[in-house]
């Protein structure tokens, strides 16, 4: 019976280990939806999901940048929108490159925390 016992919670362990995704994921999803009611039907729908996109995650969480892949092109996407955690909610910022390059924060030459492409996540050397 012990034996059951130490078994059945082993597997509830990994059961849920399994489940989390990343420590990101409600902010991503947040976003995008933001950028949806943002964009209203400006593109296609198929392109503006998280399957479709470039996000990388800066400073803990602080900021996030995000693209979407032009359905036209593996490699083209849609302007760099960034995002900053103010309080409990992200908002755009405004004045930042589209095309990901000289920001005023310097991220573009930091290593992102958290990076995924379509979907999956990347692996980063940090």
């Amino acid at each position: 019976m012990r034996n059951v016992f130490i078994f059945l919670s082993l597997m509830m362990m990994f059961v849920l280990a399994g489940c989390g995704g990343n420590k990101y994921d409600d902010a991503i999803n947040n976003i995008i939806d933001q950028y949806q009611d943002k964009t209203e039907k400006a593109y296609e729908d198929d392109q503006i999901k998280r399957d479709n996109a470039l996000v990388m995650v800066y400073d803990g969480g602080k900021y996030i940048q995000i693209a979407f892949y032009n359905k036209n092109s593996e490699r083209d996407y849609y302007p760099y929108v960034y995002y900053e955690k103010l309080g409990d909610k992200y908002e755009e910022m405004n004045n930042m490159p589209p095309d990901g390059t000289g920001d005023r924060l310097g991220l573009d030459e930091k290593t992102p925390d958290y990076e995924e492409v379509k979907g999956k996540e990347t692996k980063l050397d940090n």
